[in-house]
């Protein structure tokens, strides 16, 4: 694990960050679940899949190619934006792993909340243009925020 703080320089960061925040731009999809089915009736949250199945899906591909030649990938398996709403309380998702296959992962944060991702016992809080760098084949979770309107990030799933 390694986590990098202001990973774009600042311009390149606000530009991204902007075009990113457009939501009157972006089509979200609501995800009943964050990690699995029983956290159906607790959280949900919206996603925007930008590259999958070996091609991208989203025009936002091409404003992200500061972070994928920073992150030197050989391969891509995909990216997706993440949003979770503000919640009252603080919620931790279940565990999970995005693929049972050990690869690379980044989650690119977009804006500072007081939300944060789980590797074992290590908490990394959400800052924005800060960069986590880990296996995401190892038990991993997100959580919600309570002090912004959303947590928002990308997950990148590379080699």
């Amino acid at each position: 694990m390694e986590v990098i703080k202001d990973f774009l320089e600042e311009e390149t960061f606000k530009v991204l960050e902007k075009e990113i925040t457009d939501f009157n731009k972006i089509p979200f999809y609501f995800r009943p679940y964050v990690a699995s089915e029983e956290e159906t009736d607790k959280d949900f949250y919206f996603t925007h899949t930008i590259y999958e199945n070996h091609q991208p899906n989203s025009d936002l591909f091409v404003l992200l190619t500061p972070i994928l030649t920073k992150l030197n990938i050989k391969g891509l398996i995909r990216i997706k934006l993440n949003l979770y709403p503000r919640t009252e309380k603080l919620l931790n998702h279940n565990p999970h792993k995005d693929y049972d296959y050990k690869h690379k992962g980044c989650i690119y944060s977009l804006n500072t909340c007081n939300g944060f991702t789980v590797l074992g016992d290590t908490k990394v809080p959400s800052i924005a243009n800060q960069a986590l760098l880990f296996d995401p084949s190892i038990d991993h979770n997100s959580t919600t925020c309570t002090d912004k309107q959303a947590r928002i990030n990308i997950n990148f799933n590379y080699t």
